[in-house]
């Protein structure tokens, strides 16, 4: 297995814990884009809101102009609004007027618990206001070891006495600098860190314990243990691959019973020719005539041939399928011809048979090689089981049909086609390895072969 082994439930893990940190990140863009922002409009509109109320005041009170606690007890929540007078001199900058009044307030009265810094306080706004030309703003000061942030709002106006110079009032108000949001926030993803912790935990072993079961079943599998029992799981994704392992294991076992089963079929198959030879040899070297010494040497050489073309079909079999795959031939063949040239070889070692041939011209692009062993192999059964009659029929449709057929015994099997699988016994009880490459050979030129039974016979037909 490549790469670093992480277990489902750190992966579990992670994804909710990253989904947590997405939500709390997500959070706080909200928090410092648009609440903040929100919050601030809120409190500039009543600073603002301040201002016309003292110019509404000042109006309708003429005699009370000079008295600055008209507005030093408005509220917003825990605060209070506070304001001073600046005016523009004559080098274009801003000066804090202090008049007797607020002189006398500052010194004889306790300052709101907002505001603590004094004149300092209003220096600062005062320079914040001739360097970013605003009429409002935001400071964070520490006020006795409180962060607060004040907000200042500015309303210009002329001055009474000469109508010419410029004056302003600033009104201001501090708010502790709150955290809350931001803490509960801290707070709330701490905690779901260490639930999503449990979640997984929980959620894994549901998951993680069914397939660490499958696992070993998986491994006894791979032991060749076939008894080995299914774990029980349930009816989901989980239960779908329990059911994929256990058809995974059927299957294996049943090619291991057919492999087996074959390996003893064709080390008989091989071992008969093997003793006639070993047979003859042996009374030919001890002297003893059976016959004669040709017949003797003819019948050593027939067996000789069939034990090579029992270890060539072996052979072919083990390696056609990947020589077709991977060395396709691009000449052009002439059908009609292989099956012309194969039916009279084939009528010389049955000269009783009654052949029915009808050929028409077929070429095709293909390995001339695979495809003559293919048709040599399907009339080799035909001669092997006909009575009287054998047909090779060709026709020309959308794809180019062949039909081979004789007069014997009619196919033994409910379906005749498993005879063209490697481990299925033919009808003289053993393995057939002829159908088997023919079926491998057809299949490789995009053909198809099947076999049937018909009414006094059987019949093979090929679509190439």
């Amino acid at each position: 297995m490549k790469g670093k082994f992480r277990s489902i439930g750190f992966k579990i893990w992670w994804i909710i814990t990253t989904s947590i940190i997405i939500f709390f990140v997500i959070a706080l863009i909200i928090n410092f884009t648009v609440i903040t922002k929100i919050k601030d409009e809120f409190i500039f509109d009543h600073l603002k809101e301040a201002s016309h109320s003292m110019k509404a005041l000042q109006e309708n009170f003429p005699e009370r102009n000079g008295d600055r606690r008209l507005s030093l007890n408005k509220p917003i929540g825990p605060t209070q609004i506070e304001n001073f007078k600046i005016r523009k001199n004559t080098e274009g900058g801003l000066d804090l007027i202090i008049d007797p009044f607020m002189r006398d307030f500052y010194k004889d009265n306790e300052i709101p618990e907002g505001f603590k810094m004094g004149e300092k306080l209003f220096e600062k706004i005062i320079d914040r206001i001739e360097k970013n030309k605003n009429n409002k703003g935001v400071l964070k000061e520490n006020l006795k070891e409180i962060n607060m942030l004040i907000f200042y709002y500015v309303n210009w106006e002329k001055d009474s006495s000469d109508k010419v110079s410029e004056n302003a009032t600033v009104f201001l108000t501090s708010l502790p600098q709150n955290n809350d949001l931001e803490t509960g926030l801290f707070l709330g993803i701490f905690l779901l860190f260490i639930i999503s912790f449990f979640i997984s935990i929980i959620i894994s072993k549901k998951i993680a314990n069914p397939v660490k079961e499958l696992k070993l079943f998986a491994e006894e599998i791979a032991k060749r243990n076939w008894k080995v029992e299914v774990p029980t799981v349930e009816n989901d994704e989980i239960g779908l691959l329990t059911e994929a392992l256990e058809k995974m294991r059927d299957s294996l076992k049943m090619y291991e019973e057919r492999d087996r089963e074959f390996l003893q079929s064709t080390s008989h198959d091989l071992k008969t020719p093997v003793m006639i030879i070993k047979g003859y040899a042996q009374s030919m070297i001890d002297g003893i005539t059976i016959n004669s010494e040709k017949s003797g040497a003819e019948i050593i050489k027939s067996e000789s041939e069939r034990l090579e073309r029992k270890i060539t079909q072996l052979l072919r079999l083990n390696i056609l399928s990947h020589s077709l795959e991977y060395n396709k031939s691009t000449e052009y063949i002439r059908i009609d011809r292989i099956l012309k040239n194969l039916i009279s070889k084939f009528k010389i070692i049955n000269p009783k048979l009654n052949w029915i041939v009808d050929l028409k011209e077929i070429e095709i692009q293909g390995d001339s090689e695979a495809l003559l062993i293919a048709f040599e192999n399907i009339i080799e059964n035909q001669l092997r089981f006909a009575e009287n009659v054998i047909s090779v029929v060709m026709k020309k449709e959308e794809k180019n049909e062949i039909i081979i057929s004789n007069d014997g015994p009619h196919f033994q099997v409910e379906d005749p086609n498993i005879l063209f699988e490697t481990y299925i016994k033919d009808r003289s009880g053993k393995f057939g390895l002829g159908l088997s490459i023919v079926k491998q050979i057809i299949k490789s030129h995009n053909g198809s072969v099947v076999a049937y039974n018909i009414e006094k016979g059987v019949e093979f037909k090929i679509l190439i």
